[in-house]
């Protein structure tokens, strides 16, 4: 099984936080963490806080 995350982070969401784009990059993690744990989704985008799409995530393969 593979998790694949993409997160393009040349745009003003990860300029302006402050802390060179990491912040907005861990708020993006975190919203990703939750959908795994709570089983909700196996793919999705990536949105920042300004509600652009910014990348995407999913869990592929199956097995051992």
């Amino acid at each position: 099984m593979k998790l694949k995350i993409t997160i393009e982070m040349d745009n003003a969401a990860f300029a302006d936080d402050g802390n060179d784009g990491r912040s907005e990059a861990a708020r993006i993690l975190a919203i990703i963490a939750r959908k795994l744990d709570q089983g909700v989704d196996t793919c999705g985008r990536t949105i920042d806080h300004n509600g652009n799409n910014v990348g995407d995530w999913k869990i592929s393969g199956g097995g051992k």
